[in-house]
C-alpha cells in the first residue's frame, strides 16, 4: 500500500466507528432494524447498520480520490458504480424488504454494468476439466451469473455474528496477496479495517449491530470482482501460482459457494424453492448443537483457512482434478463430524476459542464498542 495512504487510516477508522455509534441511533428511527423471528438467532431488535458504517466512508474515499486526482484508488467505474447501487439496494431491503424479482433484476443489471464496462469476466477454464478458452459470449454470461451469485452467497452466510465479516475479510486478504497488491490491497486495508471495527460492535452484547443487506450485498459484490479480476487472462495474474486460478477462486470463497450451493440441492430435492428460508446452513446447524456465535464463526474460519493452507502445499504434488476431489471429500468430511460427533467437538472447541481467540475479543470490544 502507497506510504501516501497511511495517514489517512486513523482519520478512516475513527469515522467508521463514529458513523458506527451514530447510525445505531438512526437505526431505530428509520426501520433500519432486525426483528426477531422464529430463524433468528437472537431475541433483541438489532440496528442493521454496520455495512452503512463501512461502505459510506469507503465510497466517499473513492469519490475523492476521483474527483481531486489523488488516485489512493485506481479502480474502474463500473467498480464504484456498481458498488455505490448495492449499497442504495441493500439500504432499501434492509428498510423496506424488496421483492426477490426487484432485487435480482438490479443485481444483475449491476453485474452486467461491471462485467461489460471494465472487461473483466472469465475467459478460460485454465485447463480445469481439458478446457481453456472460453467464447466471449459464453464467459461473459457465465460471470454475469458468478456476480449475482457471489453478491447472494455473502448474503445467505449472514445469519451468525461476525461470519459474513470475518469469512470476506480472510477472503478479501487472500485475493489482495494473490494479486500483488496495488488498488486491491488498497481494497483490502479500508474494507479489511472496516470490517474489524464491525466486528467489534457484533459481538459487542451493549452496541451489537448487525451488516444489514447494505453490508453482506455490498461484501459479495466487492468479492465477485475480485474474483472476475482474478480469472481474468489479460491480468496475468496466474503465472504465480502453483494451482489452476479457478481452483484458487473456489477454494478461497469455498464455504460460502459450497454451503449455498449444498442447502440449494436440499431445497430442491424436497420439493422447496432454493430461496425458502430454513435453518440447513452449517452455521444454524453448529447453533442447534450449542456452539456459540462466536465459536461458530472461529469454527468456521479456522477450517477454511487450514483448507487453504492444506492445498497451498499439496498443489506442486497433486494434479487439479484430484485436488478438486479432496476438497470435496474434506468438506463431506467436515459436515459429517459435525453432525454426528458434536458434542466432543463443541467441547474441544470451547476450550480453545477461550484459549486462543476469547483474548482478543475481550480487547477488541472494550475498544471499539464499549
Amino acid at each position: 500500500m502507497s506510504s501516501a495512504l497511511y495517514p489517512l487510516v486513523p482519520p478512516f477508522v475513527a469515522v467508521v466507528i463514529l458513523l458506527a455509534r451514530l447510525l445505531m441511533d438512526f437505526g431505530y428511527n428509520l426501520g433500519l432494524v432486525d426483528q426477531p423471528n422464529e430463524r433468528s438467532s437472537h431475541s433483541a431488535v438489532v440496528p442493521r447498520v454496520g455495512g452503512l458504517a463501512i461502505f459510506v466512508p469507503y465510497l466517499i474515499l473513492g469519490l475523492c480520490s476521483y474527483l481531486f486526482g489523488y488516485n489512493y484508488v485506481e479502480l474502474d467505474s463500473g467498480y464504484w458504480f456498481g458498488l455505490a447501487a448495492v449499497v442504495v439496494l441493500g439500504t432499501l431491503d434492509d428498510r423496506m424488504d424488496l421483492s426477490s424479482s426487484i432485487k435480482f433484476f438490479i443485481q444483475f443489471a449491476v453485474a452486467a454494468y461491471y462485467v461489460l464496462s471494465t472487461g473483466n469476466y472469465v475467459d478460460s477454464m485454465y485447463g480445469l476439466f481439458g478446457i481453456e478458452t472460453l467464447p466471449a459470449w459464453l464467459g461473459i454470461s457465465l460471470s454475469i451469473i458468478a456476480v449475482v451469485y457471489f453478491i447472494n452467497a455473502i448474503n445467505l452466510i449472514d445469519g451468525v455474528d461476525g461470519l459474513a465479516a470475518g469469512i470476506s475479510l480472510l477472503a478479501l486478504y487472500l485475493f489482495s496477496t494473490l494479486m500483488g497488491g496495488g488498488e486491491q490491497l488498497v481494497t483490502f486495508a479500508f474494507i479489511g479495517l472496516g470490517l474489524i471495527v464491525f466486528m467489534g460492535f457484533n459481538f459487542s452484547e451493549k452496541r451489537k449491530i448487525f451488516l444489514g443487506d447494505a453490508g453482506s450485498l455490498s461484501l459479495g459484490f466487492v468479492l465477485a470482482t475480485f474474483v472476475m479480476e482474478f480469472l481474468h487472462t489479460g491480468n496475468n495474474y496466474s503465472v504465480h501460482l502453483n494451482l489452476n486460478p479457478v481452483i484458487v477462486a473456489i477454494l478461497v470463497l469455498g464455504y460460502p459457494a459450497a454451503d449455498t450451493i449444498r442447502v440449494f440441492a436440499i431445497r430442491i430435492s424436497l420439493g422447496l424453492s432454493p430461496f425458502n428460508a430454513d435453518r440447513r446452513h452449517l452455521h444454524h446447524v453448529l447453533l442447534d448443537k450449542g456452539f456459540t456465535h462466536f465459536g461458530t464463526t472461529t469454527f468456521i474460519m479456522t477450517v477454511m483457512a487450514v483448507l487453504v493452507l492444506g492445498n497451498k502445499l499439496l498443489a506442486p504434488r497433486l494434479d487439479s482434478h484430484l485436488m478438486i476431489l479432496l476438497n470435496i471429500l474434506g468438506i463431506l468430511l467436515i459436515h459429517l463430524f459435525v453432525r454426528h460427533r458434536s458434542t466432543q467437538l463443541r467441547i474441544f472447541w470451547r476450550s480453545f476459542s477461550r484459549a486462543v481467540f476469547n483474548p482478543v475479543k475481550k480487547v477488541w470490544n472494550k475498544f471499539v464498542a464499549d
